[in-house]
């Protein structure tokens, strides 16, 4: 049995395998079976090399000796210096060639959906709702859960604070439980500036912003009148305490803890600011100290709505409803939205489930 001739060959197929599954590495997403068969391929390679090297030490020694020997060396080790330089330094060409192999292999994979999770039901000390029995039932529900879909115009566009300075705005949204006849029950999650009237102001010294406009549907459904005579609430509340968090800016999802009751509405709404259209444009409303003050409210808030059981796990698509004062001024929910545009965008879906 000649080894040599034996080792040669073992050789070239192991090439073969390394090439053959490089080039998938390098073009498409990772496999394991073609990974597994590259790693193989090349401890395979590296047996026969080192068996090759052996059989083959004074031939390639007298190879080293001579001159172009010597020279292809010298090459062969300088030039991994600019290769190893330009990996580290990301310098064209060289590091191009490794973007390449990613953003090629990244194209082909799937996209991934990534979102933000908020627990409230950490603490499940139940706000003062005038309803002692739902302070006993929040202790033993399962989570309810929300997840609200961004939609196209979730952000608006930059705003200018001062300065140089700007930002984008994300909606404020509340979540409540409704009877099926339409009683407000209590309040699950509303986001941060509603909650407490902590809205941005160009002017740094003012901490209070009030924005009736902003979620006025739920705001009077809750009835809980602020000492100017709005609704929306002023600084800390103590039926908001625990139930509140920022607006994420991203796809997210909300856990809450809802009373044990059967079925029940639960209810969302949804505003942002700067969302103006042709209908809701800055001047619409010229008299109307509050949507024209600020220049900032744009459409209404958008009321969604969707019917549960509390003992009935599954998941449950949220349908708009209708739109609330574009001002604030009463707590009416408004079924025309004929004059509503890209608000319906701010949110591509809403959905909750019950565990």
């Amino acid at each position: 049995m000649n080894i040599r001739i034996i080792s040669s060959i073992v050789l070239s197929v192991a090439f073969v395998v390394l090439l053959i599954t490089g080039v998938l590495l390098y073009l498409t997403p990772y496999n394991y079976f073609v990974g597994s068969l590259h790693i193989w391929g090349a401890i395979l390679f590296l047996a026969c090399i080192i068996f090759h090297f052996k059989n083959n030490a004074k031939t390639y020694k007298n190879h080293i000796q001579k001159r172009v020997g010597k020279w292809a060396m010298a090459i062969a080790v300088l030039g991994l210096v600019p290769m190893i330089i330009g990996l580290m330094f990301n310098i064209a060409p060289i590091s191009s060639v490794v973007h390449f192999g990613y953003d090629l292999k990244k194209s082909q994979q799937p996209e991934k959906h990534e979102y933000e999770v908020v627990d409230l039901t950490a603490d499940n000390t139940t706000p003062e709702t005038g309803s002692p029995n739902i302070a006993t039932s929040k202790r033993h529900t399962p989570k309810l859960k929300v997840f609200f879909k961004a939609g196209q115009e979730y952000q608006s566009a930059p705003q200018s604070l001062f300065l140089n300075i700007t930002y984008t705005s994300v909606p404020q949204i509340v979540v409540w439980m409704e009877t099926l006849e339409g009683k407000y029950i209590d309040t699950l999650y509303i986001t941060g500036k509603t909650s407490d009237s902590s809205y941005r102001s160009k002017d740094p010294k003012v901490d209070i912003v009030r924005r009736p406009e902003a979620l006025p549907y739920w705001s009077h459904k809750r009835g809980i009148k602020a000492n100017d005579g709005l609704y929306t609430p002023e600084g800390k509340s103590s039926d908001l305490d625990g139930i509140t968090a920022a607006t994420p800016k991203m796809d997210y999802q909300v856990a809450m803890s809802a009373p044990q009751m059967g079925r029940y509405k639960l209810m969302v709404e949804v505003n942002r600011t700067y969302d103006f259209n042709e209908f809701y444009s800055k001047t619409r409303f010229p008299d109307d100290a509050i949507y024209s003050g600020s220049g900032s409210s744009g459409q209404p808030s958008l009321i969604y709505e969707s019917i549960m059981d509390s003992q009935q796990p599954g998941q449950h698509l949220f349908t708009l409803v209708g739109h609330g004062h574009h001002s604030g001024k009463d707590g009416s929910l408004y079924s025309d939205l004929h004059n509503i545009t890209t608000a319906k965008q701010i949110l591509e879906f809403i959905v909750a489930s019950v565990e």
